[in-house]
């Protein structure tokens, strides 16, 4: 069976970029993927301290709860990763974990990971215009296929939702996020 992996980086639970998210995850569900969320917010770790042993050892020398998530990433055959904008950016949950997974790659800067997964992008923003953080995701997406061998599917974008949850009435996107899960696999 297919594992679907979301990390989250809302501090927010049933938060939009949640809700967005979790529609992704039944899409692929209904494809018959096994599917699970890790809501950053809820791990128990450090940043990293750029100390380098991942470079020589292939390992963190960090023990804390991003050591299950390094198995879970190696483990999943593809992710959705989702977060709000604040302060034009990911959140800082989002930041640390992508710091902490430079251990998953060597010192040449190529994946550890097995490469070539797919993954989806959610971000929600409270601003309407939906374009005005398109950067964060060119970004991430570099990000995602330098270090990580991965292809970015599809970009959901939740824009103009300011109370938690409240995208729920955007049935046109809760469709197309849904769309993305199905289509993930492929």
């Amino acid at each position: 069976m297919m594992k679907v992996l979301a990390i989250i980086g809302s501090p927010r639970k049933n938060g939009n970029t949640d809700v967005v998210v979790q529609k992704v995850l039944e899409g692929a569900a209904e494809k018959g993927a096994e599917t699970e969320s890790i809501y950053i917010n809820e791990l128990d770790f450090k940043g990293c301290q750029g100390c380098g042993l991942c470079n020589v050892m292939a390992d963190c020398k960090l023990k804390d709860d991003m050591t299950d998530v390094y198995k879970k990433l190696e483990e999943a055959d593809a992710f959705v990763f989702g977060s709000p904008i604040y302060f034009n950016q990911f959140t800082g949950q989002m930041r640390s974990f992508l710091d902490r997974c430079y251990a998953l790659v060597d010192a040449e800067l190529k994946p550890r990971l097995p490469v070539g997964k797919n993954a989806v992008l959610v971000r929600a923003q409270g601003d309407p215009n939906g374009p005005m953080y398109d950067n964060v995701f060119d970004d991430f997406e570099e990000i995602l296929k330098m270090f990580f061998g991965m292809t970015v599917t599809d970009k959901i974008v939740a824009a103009g939702f300011d109370l938690p949850g409240s995208v729920r009435k955007d049935k046109e996107l809760m469709d197309k996020a849904k769309q993305a899960g199905v289509h993930l696999l492929d």
